[in-house]
């Protein structure tokens, strides 16, 4: 299944990824005279996943039937874990939410489309079935966007785009690229600089954010004052609904080039 199956349930970032200052000598003296706290190696580095009360998934046979049709059986899952992950983002509120079996309304299962069809489809069953989608990128989130209203009863679907993860095209005349929505930061870089080019949008979540999340939030980062926020860098847009795909073109009002060559 795509990255998020590795995420933390109960915080930011991949299991056994952390931030120890035992290799940053300066850092605890530092802490000590600031604030006058003493700091101490962690006791431990993970919760444990039995902890967690989940609430079970109410989604339907029928639908899982559906949902295993659309996207093959491998990229469907009401696995407990797989289900708080995509239940909130990061936000502190979010995150002790969690800590505190908190759930209010999780999501039955979690989907992974690997294609526009795909997602076109799922969105079709949503209409047909009366379904929740709730878009997932790298689940960074602090808007609480990830959310379903507590007293909602129809089935949630989490849509995570994991799989859409690829730099399908480059212009290298125009500067455009035609990227999938789910990719995350580092994996679309990576792709973009084995050709020499760069998005040049780099926000605090880099790491764990997706570029569709980027779009959606109207994303700013650390070099906005160079290359433009993700609003100035993105000339267009395929947006799938129920009823279609639209296409919505950026580029007549401003000059096309805007990928960067490295």
């Amino acid at each position: 299944m795509a990255h998020v199956k590795h995420q933390k349930w109960w915080g930011w970032g991949e299991e056994g990824v952390f931030f120890n200052y035992e290799n940053k000598p300066a850092f605890a003296p530092f802490v000590k005279e600031a604030i006058g706290v003493t700091l101490r190696p962690r006791e431990r580095d993970t919760v444990d996943f039995s902890t967690a009360d989940v609430p079970a998934s109410k989604a339907p046979d029928n639908v899982l039937e559906l949902l295993r049709d659309i996207n093959g059986a491998d990229n469907v899952s009401t696995d407990d874990e797989l289900r708080v992950v995509h239940w909130a983002g990061k936000s502190v509120l979010e995150l002790l939410q969690t800590l505190r079996n908190d759930f209010h309304r999780i999501p039955d299962v979690v989907v992974y489309p690997g294609t526009e069809d795909e997602v076109a489809a799922l969105m079709r069953a949503a209409v047909e079935h009366d379904l929740v989608l709730i878009p997932f990128g790298g689940g960074s989130s602090i808007s609480r966007s990830l959310q379903a209203d507590p007293s909602e009863e129809r089935c949630i679907v989490s849509v995570d785009l994991g799989r859409l993860n690829k730099v399908l095209e480059i212009d290298e005349t125009s500067g455009l690229a035609t990227i999938q929505a789910g990719v995350l930061g580092p994996d679309m870089e990576e792709q973009l600089n084995a050709r020499g080019w760069t998005l040049g949008h780099f926000p605090d979540s880099f790491t764990y954010s997706t570029l569709g999340g980027w779009a959606a939030t109207r994303s700013s980062g650390m070099q906005s004052d160079k290359y433009g926020d993700i609003a100035d860098i993105i000339r267009g847009l395929r947006m799938v609904r129920a009823t279609g795909t639209v296409y919505c073109d950026l580029c007549r009002p401003r000059p096309p080039v805007r990928a960067c060559a490295k």
